[in-house]
C-alpha cells in the first residue's frame, strides 16, 4: 500500500517537473525542512561496491570529492534496509573519512535506505552541524521520503533504458532503410538487365511461330506459345519491379506536372472498356464534375485506376458490371472502382496490399504486385487507399477506394536519386 501510494504520488510530479528536478527538490526541501547542513542522494553500484553522490545540497565540492564511498560498515547496514543514526561523527569509528567530515563541520549523520519496488538503490543521507536526535515518527517520515527518492531513481533508470532502446532502434531503422534502398537499386539494375534479353528471346520465338525459320509441328507450336506466355509473365513481373523501384527511389519526379483529373479518368474509362468489353463486362462511369487539376504523375494515376480495373475484370463474371466513380469530398478527390465479382475473403483482406500477395493462388498470370503498386502510387501523392468486400450497398463484389488531396504535393523520398545514365 505504501509503495503504491508513493508511486502514484510521484507519477504526475515526475511528468510535470522531470526526474532530475524532482530529485533536486527532494534533497533541498528535506535539508531545509529538517534544519540539516546538507543532504545527499547516493546511488549504489553493485559491481564496484561503491556509492556515488547523485544529487547533493549544502555540501562543499571538496567534501563530495573526498574519495570513494565504499559499502562498508554503516553503508552496508543501510543497504541491507536499516536506518542508521550517527550522533557524534568525530567519535564514531565507522565513519570512512573522519578528518574530512570534521572539516566540513558535520556532527550528526542520518542515513536511510532508498528502496524501489525490487531492491535498495542507495541511500538518502542527512548531515547536521550539531548533535541531533530523532524520534520514531521523524525517522518514519524521512524513511518515506527516502523511499520516494528510490521510486524516482527507478523511473530515471527506466527512462534511460527507454532512451537507449529508442536510440538503438533508430540506428537499426536507419540501417534497414539504407539496406532497403541499396536492395531497391540492385533490383532495378537487375530488372533492367533482364528485360532486354527476355524481350529479344520472345521476339525470336514469335518469328519462329510465324514460320520464318521453317514449318513447325503442332507440338512445337504449343511449346513455343507456352514459352511466350511464360516470358510475358516474367516481363510483367520485371515491369512491376521497375515500377516499385521508381516509386521507392523517387525517379518518377520527372513525370510530375499539372494534370486534369477529368482527362485522367476519361482515358482510364476508355482503357477499362477495352479490358472489360471482350469479357462481356459492362463499365459504368459516374464522374461528378467539375474535378480540379492536380500536380501529379498522370501516368501513375492512370496506372493506379487501370490496375484496379484489371483486378476487377479478373474476378467479375461475364454479364457483370464494373463501376468507376469520382467526386470531390472535402479537401480530397475520391475515386472508387467497384465490381460484382467473387469478392475478397475476410481472412486475406489485411494482406491484399502486401508485396507479392496473391489472393487467388491459382492465378499464375498475377505477379502479386498490382495492389502494392497501387498503394505506393496513392501514398506517393499523399493519399489513402482502402478496400471493402462485400460492397455494403449490394452485399457482393468488392470496392477499392482511394482519396488524394486537392492539388496534392507529392511525397518525394529524401535521398539522392540515381544520376542519368547510372542505370541502363
Amino acid at each position: 500500500m505504501r509503495y503504491e501510494l508513493l508511486y502514484e504520488i510521484s507519477k504526475p510530479v515526475i511528468a510535470a517537473a522531470g526526474v532530475e528536478n524532482v530529485l533536486r527538490a527532494i534533497v533541498e526541501s528535506t535539508a531545509k525542512g529538517t534544519g540539516a547542513k546538507g543532504c545527499s542522494l547516493l546511488t549504489y553500484d553493485p559491481v564496484t561496491k561503491k556509492l556515488e553522490h547523485r544529487v547533493t545540497y549544502g555540501l562543499s565540492r571538496k567534501f563530495i570529492n573526498k574519495g570513494d564511498v565504499l559499502a562498508e560498515s554503516i553503508e552496508k547496514e543501510v543497504l541491507s534496509g536499516k536506518v542508521v543514526v550517527v550522533q557524534n561523527a568525530s567519535k564514531d569509528k565507522r565513519i570512512q573519512y573522519p578528518e574530512e567530515t570534521a572539516a566540513e563541520g558535520i556532527v550528526s549523520i542520518l542515513s536511510l535506505p532508498m528502496r524501489s519496488k525490487k531492491k535498495i538503490k542507495g541511500m538518502l543521507r542527512l548531515y547536521f552541524a550539531e548533535p541531533r536526535k530523532f524520534i520514531k515518527e521523524e525517522i518514519e517520515f524521512l524513511d518515506s521520503i527516502a523511499e520516494l527518492s528510490g521510486i524516482v531513481l527507478e523511473k530515471a533508470e527506466q527512462h534511460d533504458r527507454a532512451a537507449k532502446d529508442a536510440d538503438l532502434a533508430m540506428k537499426e531503422v536507419v540501417k534497414l532503410s539504407k539496406e532497403r534502398e541499396n536492395f531497391i537499386r540492385f533490383l532495378s539494375m537487375v530488372a533492367h538487365d533482364l528485360k532486354a534479353p527476355l524481350a529479344a528471346v520472345e521476339s525470336y520465338l514469335k518469328v519462329m511461330l510465324r514460320g520464318a525459320t521453317g514449318e513447325l509441328t503442332e507440338k512445337q507450336q504449343q511449346w513455343i506459345n507456352r514459352s511466350i506466355q511464360r516470358i510475358d509473365g516474367m516481363l510483367e513481373l520485371i515491369s512491376d519491379l521497375l515500377d516499385i523501384s521508381r516509386l521507392e527511389t523517387g525517379q518518377i519526379q520527372t513525370e510530375l506536372q499539372t494534370v486534369s483529373w477529368s482527362k485522367v479518368l476519361e482515358n482510364s474509362i476508355d482503357i477499362a472498356k477495352g479490358l472489360a468489353g471482350p469479357k462481356g463486362i459492362e463499365v459504368v462511369a459516374d464522374i461528378q464534375e467539375p474535378l480540379p487539376d492536380i500536380f501529379a504523375s498522370e501516368i501513375r494515376l492512370g496506372q493506379l485506376i487501370n490496375n484496379l480495373v484489371s483486378n476487377s475484370c479478373r474476378f467479375t463474371p461475364q454479364g457483370g458490371h464494373i463501376y468507376i466513380k469520382a467526386k470531390v469530398e472535402g479537401d480530397n478527390v475520391v475515386v472508387s472502382v467497384e465490381d460484382e465479382g467473387t469478392g475478397i475473403k475476410p481472412e486475406i483482406m489485411p494482406h491484399i496490399f502486401e508485396d507479392f500477395f496473391k489472393g487467388d493462388k491459382d492465378a499464375p498470370e498475377s505477379t502479386g504486385l498490382g495492389l502494392s503498386i497501387c498503394k505506393r502510387i496513392v501514398e506517393f501523392h499523399n493519399g489513402k487507399i482502402w478496400a471493402e468486400s462485400p460492397v455494403p450497398e449490394t452485399g457482393k463484389g468488392a470496392r477499392f477506394t482511394f482519396s488524394i488531396p486537392l492539388g496534392a504535393t507529392c511525397n518525394l523520398p529524401q535521398f539522392d536519386l540515381p544520376k542519368e545514365g547510372e542505370m541502363k
